[in-house]
């Protein structure tokens, strides 16, 4: 890798610096301290070593950087899958679940019953997630207890088991 492609002048530096400080994505940050790494002399072996970056990795940072500047470095395209449902079956199946609480399995087997969509577990789970409804273990309720029941039981234990 040649060593030293671009050097930054003292705004593009402190404009990159506040953008690597206060930026709340790891991956954007691990992106420009690269480039500040780079700018402050050090040799793209040594930053690939310090960031646990692959070369090739770094490099084409490097030329993203020098063709698009920060902008392109910043910004990823990639999109996830969408869902199969429409915004009129994401409304309905959101008011079915304000209802009453319910497992990820019933959900699936609604769905499924109702809009014909099959869906796995794991993206289930990401659409409730989306949807911003969130696992609750439940708690443990313990059951109301017949005295009498017990002490029945008790008495016949203690006469199995002897005194």
């Amino acid at each position: 890798m040649r060593e030293h492609v671009f050097t930054l002048t003292r705004s593009q530096r402190e404009n990159l610096w506040r953008s690597y400080k206060q930026t709340a994505d790891r991956r954007v940050a691990e992106r420009l301290h690269a480039i500040l790494l780079l700018d402050e002399g050090r040799s793209a072996t040594d930053v690939s070593a310090i960031l646990h970056l692959h070369p090739k990795t770094l490099k084409r940072w490097i030329q993203l950087f020098a063709s698009s500047g920060v902008d392109a470095l910043c910004t990823f395209h990639y999109v996830g899958n969408t869902t199969s449902l429409t915004a009129a079956q994401l409304q309905q199946l959101t008011t079915w679940l304000d209802e009453r609480v319910r497992s990820t399995k019933e959900v699936i087997a609604w769905v499924d019953e109702q809009f014909g969509l099959d869906y796995t577990e794991s993206g289930m789970l990401k659409l409730l997630k989306r949807l911003d409804y969130r696992y609750k273990k439940p708690a443990q309720v313990p059951s109301k207890a017949d005295p009498d029941a017990q002490a029945a039981w008790l008495t016949s234990y203690t006469e199995k088991r002897g005194p």
